[in-house]
């Protein structure tokens, strides 16, 4: 009996692990490598506007040299947002 019980559980276990493969066997991956690139960029350019903030915030950056990096950064991640729109619009 003991052995019907361990075959059973093994059987779960089997399932449970293998389960990711059988989810995205039907599935498309498609995704274009560019957009997801831009994606990255897009968090990593928010994240650096928010490191920015606050170092303001904590005084490691004065108001002028936060307003000239706080511009350039604003307007490196408006470039990326429009580049992503732009590969994004051709997609639909």
């Amino acid at each position: 009996m003991t052995v019907v019980w361990f075959l059973i559980l093994a059987i779960l276990v089997g399932t449970f692990v293998s389960m990711p493969f059988w989810r995205n066997r039907g599935a498309s991956t498609t995704e274009d490598p560019e957009i997801a690139a831009l994606e990255a960029a897009r968090e990593a350019k928010y994240r650096e506007i928010r490191d920015a903030e606050m170092d303001r915030e904590s005084g490691k950056l004065s108001e002028e040299d936060f307003a000239e990096l706080d511009a350039e950064l604003r307007k490196e991640a408006v470039a990326i947002l429009d580049r992503l729109e732009a590969l994004k619009g051709k997609e639909s």
